[in-house]
């Protein structure tokens, strides 16, 4: 490649991001019937909070990541993070170093933000090796059996309940913190549902399924004790007519493994987030929801 043609690093606001939209999609979600902003609204939505890096020649993308700032609640504390995902390179522009050069620029932006340390979720852990991130421990995943669990106090949820459900997830020891606007946006996503458990007039439990293209047939955020929880999530199921599905159970919930084991095929572990740590006090395992997730 001469001198003439060598990539270019832009940083994007999320204006300019959206003429890439359709391009994103097709390498980060091919044959899905979701794009982008279906699967990460928080990020990719015209009113998302997403820093964004491309690498281009001209007017060509070759290569993309983003990321966004959070609050993450742990039992070492709060600690601000960021979030990065959607790292994607043109199939035809691929082992050339670019998503390297973008991953060192998205970096230094984060530490000059402030914040105590980066996660992401890894297909090439190698890559992201080489930059400094350790891996991020196992997460329990249950595979678990539908059935014909009608239960007249579980229904889906509406808009009603968005403020109800905000704040059973701020009750929640370890995860990101939401306020309102951002719990709506997440649960309007595409390609979701959320179910609640009422007790009287109150929603004490909630559980989601699906998040645009990703998640699909995984029970991925819960809120409300574990004994509500395991009432909600068979009846559910039976709402969804799902005879089987895959269950990410927090490190935080205890007993709800041993709740649902009526119902449980087998127990399997799935690769959590890696991590990136400017503070020696942000270290490994931590939870993100899978609301959260980019």
């Amino acid at each position: 490649m001469s001198a003439l043609s060598a990539p270019t690093l832009r940083r994007l606001d999320r204006l300019a991001v959206q003429r890439h939209l359709t391009q994103l999609s097709s390498w980060l979600l091919p044959g899905s019937i979701y794009d982008v902003q279906h699967t990460w609204p928080q990020l990719y939505r015209s009113d998302g909070a997403g820093h964004f890096y491309g690498l281009f020649i001209e007017d060509r993308l070759l290569s993309h990541c983003a990321f966004r700032s959070v609050a993450l609640h742990t039992k070492n504390g709060a600690f601000r993070i960021a979030l990065l995902g959607s790292v994607a390179t043109d199939p035809q522009e691929r082992g050339r170093g670019h998503a390297s050069q973008l991953l060192q620029n998205a970096i230094a932006d984060c530490q000059t933000l402030g914040v105590d340390g980066v996660l992401l979720w890894a297909e090439r852990p190698l890559l992201y090796a080489r930059h400094g991130f350790i891996d991020g421990g196992q997460e329990r995943c249950l595979v678990i059996a539908g059935g014909n669990a009608f239960d007249p106090n579980v229904r889906r949820a509406t808009i009603e309940d968005h403020a109800a459900l905000c704040a059973l997830h701020a009750q929640k020891p370890v995860g990101v913190a939401r306020d309102l606007r951002t719990m709506s946006c997440l649960l309007s996503t595409p390609g979701m549902a959320t179910f609640v458990l009422m007790r009287g007039d109150r929603v004490v439990a909630y559980a989601c399924i699906g998040k645009g293209a990703d998640l699909q047939n995984w029970w991925h955020e819960l809120g409300g004790s574990d004994c509500d929880v395991a009432a909600l999530l068979p009846a559910a199921m039976s709402q969804m007519q799902q005879s089987e599905g895959f269950l990410l159970v927090p490190p935080y919930r205890e007993t709800l493994a041993q709740l649902l084991a009526p119902i449980t095929r087998s127990q399997n572990t799935v690769a959590g987030p890696m991590l990136l740590s400017f503070t020696a006090a942000l270290h490994t395992p931590v939870w993100i929801d899978g609301l959260d997730s980019v």
